[in-house]
């Protein structure tokens, strides 16, 4: 019996010893949660935090130029911040009451039907526009959405430029394409308030939605005559990734003209063209079958008016 007793009394503080020590560790642990952290503490969390924003939506442009082709490709940033916003964007811009799914154009006497629709915006809706074939396409208003964009194409544009130059307009990396003075020059003038009326880059814009993957664009140059040629074209994606091919305007020695380059655009991608990019290549969205879901396009221009 006492044996029993004596077993049951040490079984019983060994037990009691280790609640105990569980419960100060508890203690311990609620402790350093519950303490009130120092303004120092606090300042580290918040410094980490901004440091981490900053980084993470400060633009990196990649530069993806070919030769005699400058052009520069920003990932997902526009349209919104998140895939859901940005395929609001899409959804409102698809809704517009503007767009043309019969579009019929000539080539080489041909009559043939464009595989897409289009829609064509312009400042103040005072521009008329020709391409593929069609003359003089009015071009109305920007609805806001589609001006929402084109505001925060430009910033980030302006915003990248003068990052790169100093105040003589010299450049600081020179990894960057070779940007044309004149561009720089607008940007400076619109970031100063000066100048320019409209205080802006682009003053019409085309858009074209690809529904499918069967959906295509041939291969063509962006070279008309009423485009501002210092002025680097500025081109949006928003919708399911696609291919953007590139082949020279000039035929090789075997009479062909072979794909130089395939990029693909995501969801919210902004590719800039600068010249003489379109005076040495050709561009085009090829037909891919496999692909389920629509992408719309929007190809801001600086219009000579």
């Amino acid at each position: 019996m006492k044996v029993h007793l004596l077993l049951f009394a040490t079984t019983y503080n060994n037990i009691m010893k280790r609640a105990n020590n569980g419960v100060a560790k508890q203690s311990t642990l609620v402790g350093m949660w519950g303490k009130k952290k120092s303004k120092e503490s606090d300042d580290i969390a918040i410094d980490t935090v901004s440091n981490y924003c900053k980084k993470k939506h400060n633009p990196q442009w990649e530069n993806v130029s070919l030769a005699n082709g400058p052009m520069l490709l920003l990932h997902k940033h526009i349209g919104g911040s998140t895939s859901s916003e940005r395929r609001d964007t899409r959804e409102l811009l698809a809704s517009l009451p503007y767009w043309n799914d019969n579009v019929t154009f000539q080539i080489f006497g041909k009559e043939c039907k464009m595989r897409r629709r289009i829609s064509q915006f312009s400042t103040d809706g005072k521009i008329e526009y020709s391409y593929s074939g069609l003359k003089d396409i009015a071009a109305p208003n920007f609805p806001d959405v589609l001006y929402k964009l084109k505001c925060e194409v430009e910033s980030l544009i302006i915003d990248y430029i003068l990052e790169i130059t100093t105040d003589d307009g010299s450049k600081v990396n020179t990894k960057n394409p070779n940007i044309p003075p004149e561009f720089i020059d607008l940007a400076k003038t619109i970031k100063n308030g000066k100048g320019d009326e409209k205080g802006e880059i682009y003053n019409y814009c085309l858009l074209n939605h690809y529904r499918n993957g069967e959906e295509y664009m041939g291969y063509h140059a962006d070279d008309e005559a009423s485009m501002q040629q210092s002025i680097p074209i500025a081109s949006v994606s928003l919708g399911i990734t696609r291919s953007f091919d590139i082949r020279p305007r000039k035929k090789d020695c075997d009479g062909k003209r072979k794909r130089v380059a395939r990029l693909p655009l995501n969801d919210g991608d902004l590719l800039l063209m600068f010249e003489p990019m379109q005076q040495h290549y050709e561009h085009g969205i090829p037909v891919m079958k496999k692909v389920v879901g629509d992408r719309i396009n929007l190809t801001f221009r600086r219009i000579i008016t």
